[in-house]
């Protein structure tokens, strides 16, 4: 499979184009960021709670925590260079992992942050039947859709509570280098044109496999999920969303990992080969399932990210690749087992799928 010769990124990889020299357009055409620093972070924050009369007496700032790497390491980060009044947020979807759960509470309480865990079940109610559908029919765009409803639980769970607590200002830790840009344009009846919208790439998928719609709970969910955290229909009205390492901070991966484990005593999921999408053992199975099929998953992407910013070199990107890039056979096929599927009709579908986009 041909790659870039700056980046990883393959030719499998949507709206890729190479160059004479074999430099992808995503190389040629990246442009660095400027970083508007910690103390504009913390004025604009602060002067926007000046202009808010009734809220919280408690709380300037509510930080969505799932016990990951980024958002572990955004708490942190806020507790250490701000005076702002924080309370961490939690979802629990139903699949969070032990790690991110023992994660959650061991770090807020050294960090002595307040923390509040809220179950939504979202994402259960559409998993089993999204999964069995998959399975039915397995096409690439529809992976994606094997984590509904846990977005909506935590976009609208953030949104509830800071509305509920009167808490002005929501805090997440979204990065540049998420090494997902590709997935909606999977969806994309012709993922190599910009012109083909998501919605109508979802239709076809739904023409091409009605079985997804015979919940109708799952499908009301979807749609959900789709105004809110694809169009911002959150009801968040004077509520300020701050997304400090894309617009204020530089995240930079190395300090990141070092800083979690070494001063907050982080943990590692034991399925997973890397400190990334380690929490849920749903993401490990999309991860597994974009490499059968497309040849690269999110390693592949976020790597490449890396190296456009200059974190990585290329030789150091291919060398974690190799260590980090594939989940285990025998990984995944503890976490079909532990769903409740048969292991023999999951690898049946995994081989339709290899044979398809072959």
């Amino acid at each position: 499979m041909k790659r870039c010769n700056n980046c990883l990124l393959p030719e499998t990889y949507p709206r890729i184009s190479f160059n004479e020299s074999g430099v992808c357009n995503f190389c040629t055409n990246y442009k660095s960021r400027n970083y508007l620093g910690i103390d504009c972070l913390r004025s604009d924050i602060n002067s926007f709670l000046e202009n808010v009369e009734d809220r919280s007496k408690d709380y300037d700032c509510v930080v969505g925590f799932s016990g990951g790497r980024d958002s572990s390491y955004l708490l942190n980060f806020l507790k250490k260079n701000t005076d702002f009044r924080i309370i961490a947020y939690t979802s629990d979807n139903g699949f969070i992992s032990e790690s991110a759960k023992k994660n959650v509470r061991n770090i807020t309480q050294r960090l002595g942050v307040d923390l509040i865990i809220e179950k939504s079940d979202y994402l259960e109610k559409c998993f089993l039947h999204h999964f069995e559908s998959w399975m039915s029919n397995p096409t690439v765009p529809m992976i994606g859709m094997l984590c509904t409803g846990c977005r909506l639980g935590i976009d609208e769970g953030l949104v509830n509570f800071a509305k509920k607590k009167k808490i002005p200002v929501i805090v997440t830790g979204a990065t540049p280098f998420e090494g997902n840009r590709y997935k909606q344009n999977l969806f994309k009846s012709n993922p190599n044109s910009g012109k083909n919208s998501f919605f109508l790439g979802y239709l076809s998928q739904m023409k091409k496999n009605p079985r997804y719609l015979t919940n109708l709970n799952a499908v009301e969910i979807q749609f959900r999920e789709f105004l809110v955290h694809y169009l911002g229909k959150n009801n968040a009205e004077n509520i300020l969303f701050v997304h400090p390492f894309g617009t204020y901070v530089h995240w930079k991966e190395e300090e990141v990992v070092s800083t979690i484990k070494n001063e907050l005593g982080w943990m590692q999921d034991s399925k997973s080969k890397s400190t990334w999408r380690s929490d849920c053992d749903i993401a490990l199975l999309k991860l597994y399932l974009y490499k059968k099929a497309l040849g690269f998953n999110d390693k592949d992407d976020g790597l490449s990210c890396l190296i456009h910013d200059g974190q990585i070199t290329r030789l150091e990107a291919l060398q974690r690749l190799k260590s980090e890039g594939d989940v285990p056979d025998s990984v995944i096929y503890q976490v079909v087992e532990d769903f409740g599927f048969s292991i023999e009709k999951f690898k049946a579908a995994v081989e339709k799928l290899e044979k398809r986009y072959a």
